[in-house]
């Protein structure tokens, strides 16, 4: 039996990371803006999970109109050069939607032309896999060049493709391409991907979980049918949340509405979309991509100058002694992997193990590094600005010299002197 005292813990939570630097890489980008945080509860939307659906007449929260749901979908899928846009329950269930349109695609329209397979890069996330798995196709990935880049060629996609012709006679159903790779951070090539997907014939999809909402993205560019986004990874709102953005001739097939009609009660459910479990969100998740999108617009024509912060954190790193980023060069995301043996062996004389990275950032205000993990360390600096920027660089280098010299460890530490770049508005530091 659960008692009164110890249910009392759940009012006495607290966010201990409150007013902390955030680096996670997942994170930074879905950074949800102060001025949004505050008119979210200056209008009281957090009162009611169903907080848009007052005035919901259609049945569906992608038809509302007041506060204009309706209108800002469309806004969406221009903003990524589609035709129609839905908002989905996550990334992961948009990824599902598609798939579960091409399958019964396949099944259905193109037995003869199409088999169950899907091809997919061989980083994507772990989503793509079960949202395959969920709809019954087997995935097949092309390979990647290994250590240290990790480099995905679109020449692999098109030997694949031919593999399984050769084996079923038939074409993949469907291919997949994370735009970039939540490992390394590398941009895959969707563009030649596309004219490959163009010239076989086959459904693709575009993965823009990690980039559309924080760098410019138009899914024409790619060729891609379907492009899938995250709003809690990349465009600066609360989850779970997602968009799935397609063209008119697939929109017919991915948003079908129901057609079930029970035999007892007759009820139909003809406004509902199967696809993406009938209604999606109608709560704070979606007022807070609504708040945040014009802020989102302009954050993306300033993506040269989070770039900049990048390489040059990238560079600084660098000096480090036996630090190195993994990935591709030069480096086209703000999703840095480095490999950090400098502090794996601090990490083996050290009482906490691999968790002392983590938690000596945390001393110094900054979060988001993996705890217990110190042989590699995956962050992102971007949003940040170049006095925030510095001061993550600055706390590396702070817990490396501490701890090469209580160990006396042969590493050589520096303190940082290059003086940190600037963008308009800021005064530079050294």
């Amino acid at each position: 039996m659960i008692k009164p005292g110890d249910i009392q813990r759940y009012m006495q939570m607290r966010n201990q990371y409150k007013g902390q630097l955030i680096i996670h890489p997942i994170m930074t980008g879905g950074i949800v803006p102060e001025e949004v945080q505050k008119r979210i509860l200056e209008e009281g939307w957090t009162k009611v999970g169903y907080a848009l659906c007052y005035d919901c007449i259609e049945g569906r929260s992608g038809l509302i109109t007041k506060p204009p749901v309706k209108e800002f979908l469309q806004n969406i899928a221009e903003f990524f050069g589609g035709d129609i846009a839905e908002h989905t329950f996550g990334c992961r269930v948009a990824q599902f939607a598609v798939m579960k349109a091409i399958s019964d695609y396949v099944e259905n329209e193109r037995p003869k032309d199409y088999a169950k397979v899907v091809v997919t890069d061989p980083l994507c996330h772990y989503s793509t896999g079960i949202a395959a798995e969920m709809t019954g196709f087997r995935m097949t990935e092309p390979p990647y060049s290994g250590y240290p880049e990790y480099k995905v060629e679109a020449k692999g996609f098109a030997e694949r493709i031919e593999e399984i012709r050769r084996e079923t006679g038939k074409l993949p159903g469907l291919i997949v391409v994370t735009h970039v790779e939540p490992y390394y951070g590398n941009m895959n090539p969707v563009e030649e991907v596309g004219e490959i997907a163009k010239e076989y014939d086959i459904p693709y999809m575009v993965n823009a979980a990690y980039t559309a909402g924080v760098m410019p993205i138009n899914m024409k560019d790619f060729q891609a049918d379907f492009l899938t986004v995250s709003a809690h990874k990349s465009m600066a709102s609360l989850g779970p949340l997602g968009f799935l953005v397609t063209t008119y001739e697939w929109a017919k097939k991915l948003f079908k509405k129901s057609v079930i009609l029970p035999e007892w009660s007759g009820r139909a459910f003809g406004k509902k979309i199967p696809n993406i479990f009938g209604c999606s969100v109608g709560g704070i998740s979606l007022i807070s991509a609504m708040y945040s999108f014009p802020y989102v617009i302009e954050r993306v024509k300033k993506w040269d100058e989070e770039l900049k912060k990048v390489r040059w954190f990238i560079e600084e790193m660098e000096k480090l002694d036996d630090l190195m980023m993994i990935g591709e060069r030069p480096h086209r995301h703000h999703l840095t992997h480095f490999e950090t043996p400098l502090f794996w062996e601090i990490s083996k004389n050290h009482k906490r193990r691999g968790f002392f990275l983590a938690e000596e950032m945390i001393k110094r205000n900054i979060v988001g590094l993996h705890k217990g993990l110190s042989k590699h360390v995956k962050l992102s600096v971007y949003g940040l600005g170049w006095n925030e920027v510095r001061k993550v660089r600055d706390a590396f280098y702070e817990i490396a010299e501490k701890y090469v010299k209580k160990f006396n460890l042969e590493y050589r530490v520096s303190s940082p002197l290059a003086e940190t770049p600037t963008s308009e508005g800021e005064e530079a530091t050294s």
